[in-house]
């Protein structure tokens, strides 16, 4: 565990659902074990810089999220794990891996050297929601937000960045197929708990 919290990262392509089932899962985890638990999200303080901007470079891109990660890591992640609490957060460093290598053919290694040279802690879990990439890109569309750069980039980059999330290591992986909300959430919570996180 990370000094006195936990840390738990939820991670997957856009639409994949991490939004809903972040606040399922920090309501119960807050309920069930009665510490304090807090939801975050990357990117943090530069998301309009980032998402806003179609014509940044890949490598000033990733640049920017592991600027945005150090500040984010330091207001939030920290404080709140040296504090005892239970943070969720909704992408961390294999999002970067998974869209910048993934998605935008970035050198995995050189990602993954940057990455490890900042020194972010680690999370105690990460939970990969995979998710048929038609279906989610078929949520996107209907969110149709056109000023996020990454749900702007269509079908095949969101397909490459979902094939390359399924080759990272580590993750406690729910399969979602055609399983409703209320599924997906019962297969994290019994995950987390055959993890014994609670």
């Amino acid at each position: 565990m990370n000094s006195k919290g936990i840390f738990i990262v939820l991670e997957g392509i856009d639409g994949c659902g991490k939004s809903t089932q972040a606040a399922r899962l920090a309501d119960f985890l807050e309920n069930s074990t009665g510490k304090k638990t807090v939801r975050t999200a990357e990117p943090f303080i530069l998301r309009d810089l980032i998402l806003g901007r179609k014509d940044l470079s890949p490598m000033s891109e990733l640049l920017l999220f592991l600027a945005d990660r150090a500040e984010h890591v330091n207001k939030i992640i920290l404080p709140n794990l040296e504090a005892g609490n239970i943070l969720i957060c909704e992408r961390y460093s294999d999002s970067t891996l998974a869209y910048q290598s993934g998605g935008h053919k970035i050198e995995f290694s050189q990602v993954k050297n940057l990455i490890s040279a900042c020194g972010f802690p680690e999370p105690d879990a990460k939970i990969f929601l995979d998710v048929n990439p038609e279906l989610a890109f078929e949520r996107v569309k209907v969110r149709n937000n056109k000023d996020d750069k990454f749900e702007a980039e269509g079908f095949e980059f969101m397909k490459k960045v979902s094939d390359f999330y399924k080759n990272l290591p580590g993750f406690i992986k729910i399969s979602c197929g055609s399983l409703n909300e209320d599924e997906v959430f019962e297969k994290i919570i019994s995950a987390l708990k055959s993890e014994e996180f609670f």
